[in-house]
C-alpha cells in the first residue's frame, strides 16, 4: 500500500525557528520515503508508524513547514522482504527524488539500506530498527538513529535487575540477530554488576513462531529464577498466551525489554499477569509533559486510539528531521551531519528530551521500565512503578565504541 500526505509540527525542541507565510507554497516540498512492516503478524507496527508521520506532517505544515517548505510523506509496507524494501529505497530515492529515508522497523533490514543511503548521499532516519551494530560497528555518517537502541535497553534491564533477588537467569528470545545480542548484552552487564549470577538456560525460538510449547516446557523444567524474554510484538503476545494456562508466570519472574508496547498490552489485556516486567521506548501515559499531552490527545482524536511506541518514536524521527534541517539550513545530507556533528542536537519528543551525539549519530536518553498492571480507565494493561535508568549509565561511551569499531574492523581483515 502507498500513501502520501502532507503534513507537520507544533512542538520542537531546541532553538528550532519556524517559518510561515507564502514561501512554502513556491519552494519545493522536502520529501521523506517511509518504509515499515505494515501487514501480517508485525502489521500494528507499521500503522502507528504511517498515523504518526501523518499527524507529524500536518502540523509541522501547519506551523509554515520546514525552512518555509512543506513536508510530504509517503509510506510503503516492507513485508519484511529484503528484496522489496532495497526495491522500495531505490524508487524513493531515484524515482520520488525523496531527501530523507526512513524506517525500517526491521534491524536487519535495516543494515542492507546502509549502502544505499551511502552510495546516493541520502540521510536514513532510524525509528524503528533497534540492533546497536547500526551505530556501531556498522557506523555509517548517513544513518541517524532516533530511538533508543538494543543495547540501552538491556544495559537499563540489567541495572535494574542487579538489585533484584534473582540469581539463576535463563533466555527465551527469537533467533535473529536481536534476540542473540540483546540477551548477550544483558547478561554481560548484569554479571559486571551482580558478579554471582549464573546463567542456567537458553531458549531461541524461530523469530515469528507460532508454537511455543517448547520453550514454555523447557522454562518449566529448569526452574530459573528469571527469564529475559526480548520477544516483541505478535511473538511476545503469543508466547504470553501459550504461557497462561501452565502457571508459569506464578512460578518465574520474567523481563520484556520491548514488551510494554501497545501491541502486546491491548492484545493480551486482562489475562495479562500482574507485575512482569517491561520495558518502552515510549508509553502514552508518561511523561507528564505539554508537549506529550498534546501529542497524545491529537492522536486520541485523529486515529480514535492511544499512540504506540512506535507512534512516539516515529513523530519524533519527523520532528529530528525539521531539527537538523532547520540548524544546517539545508536539506543536503552533508551540510546536516556537519551541522549535527558540530555540536550535539537536543529536540523534545513525546517521550522527553533526546540528544542526538556526534560519535554515533544515536540517541542519548533514559530508558523506562516498569511492571504491568490492568487499568480500568483504559480498558487494557499500563505499566505501574515506572523507573527511569539514566543514560549515562547506559550509552556506550567513546571508548567503548572506539573499541567496538576497531575490533569489527580487525574480523574483516
Amino acid at each position: 500500500m502507498r500513501a502520501i500526505c502532507c503534513l507537520a509540527i507544533g512542538v520542537l525542541a531546541a532553538s528550532v525557528t519556524l517559518f510561515c507565510g507564502g514561501a512554502a507554497a513556491e519552494e519545493k516540498p522536502v520529501k521523506l520515503g517511509a518504509m515499515f512492516i505494515s501487514s501480517g503478524k508485525m502489521g500494528g507496527y507499521g500503522k502507528h508508524g504511517a498515523q504518526a508521520i501523518q499527524l507529524a506532517v500536518e502540523e509541522i505544515n501547519a506551523a509554515g513547514g520546514i525552512l518555509g517548505r512543506k513536508l510530504e510523506a509517503t509510506t510503503e509496507d516492507t513485508q519484511l522482504n529484503k528484496e522489496r524494501t532495497i526495491e522500495i529505497a531505490k524508487r524513493f530515492i531515484l524515482t520520488d527524488k525523496v531527501d530523507f529515508l526512513m524506517g525500517p522497523t526491521s534491524s536487519g533490514l535495516a543494515m542492507t539500506l546502509l549502502d544505499i543511503a551511502k552510495e546516493h548521499k541520502k540521510i536514513l532516519i532510524a525509528t524503528q530498527a533497534a540492533t546497536d551494530a547500526l551505530t556501531g560497528a556498522n557506523f555509517s555518517p548517513y544513518l541517524f538513529s532516533t530511538l533508543s537502541n538494543a543495547m540501552m535497553h538491556s544495559r537499563s534491564g540489567a541495572y535494574l535487575m542487579a538489585n533484584k533477588p534473582y540469581k539463576r537467569w535463563m533466555v527465551v528470545g527469537p533467533d535473529y540477530n536481536y534476540g542473540h545480542s540483546s540477551w548477550e548484552m544483558f547478561i554481560t552487564k548484569l554479571k559486571e554488576l551482580k558478579p554471582d549470577v549464573e546463567v542456567v538456560g537458553e531458549v531461541f525460538p524461530k523469530f515469528m513462531a507460532t508454537d511455543y510449547s517448547a520453550a514454555i516446557q523447557e522454562v518449566m523444567k529448569i526452574k530459573p529464577d528469571a527469564v529475559w524474554c526480548p520477544l516483541w510484538g505478535g511473538d511476545s503476545v503469543a508466547f504470553i498466551k501459550q504461557a497462561l494456562p501452565t502457571g508459569l508466570f506464578d512460578q518465574v519472574k520474567f523481563a520484556f525489554p520491548v514488551g510494554g508496547a501497545l501491541e502486546t498490552l491491548i492484545p493480551v489485556g486482562k489475562d495479562m499477569p500482574e507485575g512482569i516486567f517491561m520495558s518502552t521506548r515510549y508509553l502514552f501515559t508518561t511523561p507528564d509533559s505539554a508537549l506529550n499531552r498534546g501529542f497524545v490527545k491529537a492522536y486520541k482524536e485523529r486515529f480514535n486510539e492511544y499512540p504506540d511506541y512506535m507512534a512516539g518514536e516515529t513523530y519524533a524521527g519527523v520532528t529530528f528531521i525539521k531539527a537538523a534541517v532547520e540548524r544546517a539550513g539545508s536539506t543536503d545530507a552533508e551540510k546536516i551531519i556537519a551541522a549535527v556533528e558540530k555540536e550535539p542536537l537536543a529536540w523534545e519528543s513525546p517521550e522527553g528530551w533526546k540528544i542526538m551525539r556526534a560519535e554515533d549519530h544515536s540517541v542519548v536518553e533514559d530508558c523506562l521500565w516498569g511492571e504491568t498492571v490492568f487499568s480500568e480507565a483504559y480498558g487494557f494493561p499500563v505499566l505501574k512503578n515506572i523507573h527511569y535508568v539514566p543514560a549515562e549509565e547506559i550509552c556506550r561511551t567513546p571508548e567503548e565504541l572506539k573499541a567496538v569499531r576497531e575490533g569489527y574492523r580487525k574480523g574483516l581483515q
